[in-house]
């Protein structure tokens, strides 16, 4: 490789660092006027505050122009760019290091620390996947973001400000960790087809993509290790006491971990699409409820946006196909979370249909349209690509625009399966994602029977409701047996009924839709069931969940006895209200047993759990998870002490941490299998508990004689799953609890 082709390469690093630099300098002005205007530091220390945001001003303003100056700085001088833009990165989390330690001295730790803080951890990890050329600047960057504020943690002396500062340096050594191992590994494959053969021999040589994909899982794994110590802190953070704000700002930061943890899956996962070495899971499953099930969670988010989300399901679709589940599900939540991302105002409707081909085989056709900003048509012809793979040695991948990973995932699922994806756009019109995939089926096209008969054919009204919404009505009650028809103005439909009362052609049920003006959905719903003569109607009220909770629509549910129908619309929702409109007997299912009785409670004490576990922080969210549960539980750091520990202890089950120094998981456990069969003594149940999620690792967990396997982040529900699956029926110990 040439120096020519080397410093190509440097400028595109330089350049994509600068770029992506940008977020994180105007998010710091968000930061600052979230904790000092509106969290109202300013009133309590005026002057602080001002030299506090003349220097974040001046910071910003400065590494602004580095990154609106770049090509003409860099093309005089690259090497004093980047001493200049190391000067900002310093500046800046010089700053940004002292706000927290400021905060924490001058009001304590409280949520505008959390806040500052949370920034921080957020800056610095982005940090890692840029400007991968610098380690020192980027490990000096490291120590004056965290060094000041640990300092004035620790100086403070109280307990919980230990535990902050414990965390906190945990994860800068985390870091300091990831960017050595990022710089030798960027340098390296810069130089690499400069350098010759060190020594002949007959070893082949990795492939460059074997080398970036073993890359991809090493960083996987690294990353869901602090991941499983900030979301286990997280859910334990959740059970104290905490007031409105405070949950509130924690939701937050658990949504971001949980998307966060979303796209490490999706890294992983393109890799292996990359390898070829994606593994579909096919079963039966209702493909309908699984859609009803993405409704519910995706709608309020759609209607927080001002944005209407439809479903529209063909009613031939069988009850049950054949398919990976999870897989589908992945693909059609990236398509919902694109449409509504790019789009503004207007409908995202999704439509199902379903081919019959034979008895047994079929094909789904599912549709995802939008109505927002739409693409070109040089967007639309790489958006399946990925640039960076594709690319010619020429092209600039720092100034065009790459598809994500979301997408790339997407693509790689459906061809696994046998399907086809692709898109349609037309742009500040809208887009259509779609996707085809031939399934097995299982036919069972038994209807509600009961439902059917009190409806009776029933003509339906619907009101005021978006066009998906209508086509979605008409398609389910076409499969009760009924013809609905649509209106769009809330007056006329008033006239319409009453007109037709006298003709006494009724319409049997109205659906009221909010959708288009709710102060006059309201009004006609009023004037309804304030009428006499339209008594005999069955009215239903179309909404979304925050509309169901105001008061003028509670004070028609407890006077009128209303029924509500929550948008979006789907085929379960609907004949569960179409039941309670049509007074019929709803069955409710028996509940379970409460599992947290005090007897349980009592026979949970009594168990004996061993937890080998490296990492202090994991021990610290494991040991707190267990003792929700209310286990008891001894901790080792290292598979010798564990063996030693178990000779001489007897344990229910043992919890073991996989990737250990010295000695793995997996070299514990066999020891521990062979001395168990030399000895004919009981077996003990072993779970894995490890970061990676790479094929063959929980072949490799049973192959070295474990019975369970857990991932990290683990979560509190997947670890009591576990427990109650392989700890015995009683205790082997009746003895006191270990402290």
């Amino acid at each position: 490789m040439s120096y020519k082709k080397d410093r190509k390469v440097l400028k595109r690093v330089d350049y994509g660092a600068a770029k992506n630099s940008l977020m994180g300098v105007l998010a710091a002005l968000l930061v600052y006027a979230l904790v000092f205007a509106w969290g109202r530091i300013y009133l309590a220390f005026e002057l602080e505050s001002m030299v506090a945001g003349a220097a974040v001003l001046t910071v910003t303003a400065y590494r602004l122009w580095l990154v609106a100056r770049f090509d003409a700085l860099y093309g005089a001088a690259p090497a004093r760019w980047r001493r200049m833009f190391g000067v900002g990165l310093t500046l800046h989390a010089l700053l940004w290091g002292l706000l927290p330690a400021w905060l924490v001295w001058r009001v304590g730790p409280g949520f505008s620390f959390f806040t500052v803080v949370l920034y921080n951890v957020g800056v610095t990890t982005a940090l890692g996947s840029s400007w991968m050329a610098g380690l020192r600047v980027r490990q000096l960057y490291i120590l004056l973001m965290f060094l000041p504020v640990v300092i004035t943690l620790l100086i403070t002396g109280a307990l919980h400000d230990w535990v902050l500062a414990a965390l906190i340096i945990s994860y800068g050594y985390y870091l300091f960790r990831l960017y050595r191992g990022q710089y030798e590994t960027f340098w390296h494959a810069v130089t690499r087809e400069r350098r010759g053969p060190l020594e002949k021999n007959n070893k082949p040589r990795r492939s460059n993509t074997d080398v970036q994909l073993s890359l991809v899982y090493r960083l996987a794994h690294e990353l869901r290790t602090p991941m499983n110590s900030l979301m286990g802190m997280m859910s334990l953070l959740e059970d104290t006491e905490l007031n409105d704000e405070q949950r509130e700002y924690l939701q937050v930061a658990g949504q971001s971990g949980k998307l966060l943890l979303s796209q490490i899956d999706d890294v992983l996962d393109y890799s292996r699409i990359l390898s070829r070495r994606i593994t579909l899971n096919s079963d039966y499953f209702d493909f309908r409820s699984a859609i009803e099930q993405s409704l519910e969670a995706f709608g309020p988010m759609a209607q927080s946006r001002g944005l209407e989300l439809t479903c529209v399901i063909d009613r031939l679709l069988p009850k049950r196909i054949r398919g990976d589940r999870e897989r589908l599900m992945q693909v059609l939540t990236n398509l919902f979370s694109n449409a509504i991302k790019f789009s503004d105002e207007g409908e995202i409707r999704i439509d199902v249909d379903f081919t019959e081909e034979s008895e047994t085989r079929g094909v789904l056709r599912v549709r995802v349209s939008d109505q927002g900003r739409g693409m070109d048509a040089e967007t639309l012809k790489h958006l399946f690509q990925d640039r960076f793979l594709d690319a010619d040695d020429d092209e600039d991948l720092y100034t065009a625009r790459h598809t994500g990973f979301g997408l790339l995932v997407c693509k790689g699922l459906i061809d696994a399966m046998g399907g086809a994806l692709g898109a349609d756009s037309v742009k500040e019109e809208g887009s259509t994602f779609w996707f085809t995939v031939p399934v097995q089926m299982q036919p069972d096209m038994r209807e509600a029977q009961q439902l059917i008969r009190a409806l009776d054919g029933a003509q339906p009204l619907v009101v005021g409701a978006a066009s998906g919404t209508v086509a979605s009505l008409q398609e389910e009650f076409e499969a009760l047996d009924c013809q609905c028809s649509s209106a769009g103005d809330y007056d006329n439909a008033l006239q319409a009924m009453r007109a037709s009362h006298r003709e006494q052609t009724d319409f049997n049920v109205l659906l009221v839709d909010t959708w288009s003006r709710p102060e006059l959905a309201l009004n006609l719903c009023r004037n309804v069931l304030g009428d006499p003569s339209l008594q005999p109607l069955k009215l239903m009220l179309l909404a979304t969940i925050e509309e169901r909770s105001q008061s003028s629509i509670q004070s028609l549910i407890e006077k009128h006895g209303l029924v509500v129908l929550v948008r979006p619309v789907h085929r379960s929702g609907l004949r569960q209200a179409l039941a309670r409109l049509m007074g019929l007997q709803r069955q409710v299912p028996v509940g379970d047993a409460p599992l947290q009785t005090p007897e349980e409670q009592k026979r949970r004490k009594r168990f004996r759990l061993l937890l080998v576990e490296d990492n202090e922080v994991n021990q610290l969210v494991t040991r707190g998870m267990l003792s929700k549960l209310g286990y008891q539980v001894k901790t080792v750091s290292n598979g010798e002490t564990a063996l030693a520990l178990m000779e001489q202890e007897g344990f229910d089950l043992v919890l073991m941490d996989c990737m250990m120094p010295d000695m793995d998981g997996f070299e514990v456990t066999r020891r521990l299998r062979e001395r168990e069969q030399q000895e004919e003594s009981g077996r003990t149940p072993v779970v894995a508990i490890t970061a990676n999620t790479a094929e063959g690792v929980q072949a490799r967990c049973l192959a070295a004689g474990m019975d369970d396997f857990l991932g990290k982040p683990v979560h509190l529900d997947a670890l009591e799953t576990v427990l109650r699956r392989w700890l015995p029926d009683e205790p082997m110990d009746q003895g006191d609890e270990d402290e």
